[in-house]
């Protein structure tokens, strides 16, 4: 799956541009808060070709992380694919 496709499918999974709170990366993983978990598509997120698995994470602010795994390389060209998408900078 070409990365913009995959991020746009990514984005929905989340629950839109309007459910992110945060977006980050490091080497293996795109980091979100989400404002609200319930919109989540964890079934989705999980079926898509390139997401290898999806872990929650409660943060110190006591709020849920959602970490995509995506293996090293791959982080980050997606997570610019995702500013792109949502139209952030």
């Amino acid at each position: 799956m070409e990365k913009h496709e995959l991020a746009a499918s990514v984005l929905a999974a989340f629950g839109g541009a309007d459910n992110l709170i945060k977006l980050r990366y490091c080497a293996s993983r795109i980091r979100a808060e989400l404002r609200d978990g319930s919109r989540l598509d964890r079934p989705g997120m999980e079926a898509l070709d390139g997401v290898k698995a999806l872990l929650e994470v409660e943060t110190s602010r006591h709020t849920p992380e959602f970490q995509l795994v995506v293996g090293p390389g791959n982080a980050r060209p997606l997570y610019q694919a995702l500013i792109a998408v949502t139209g952030e900078k």
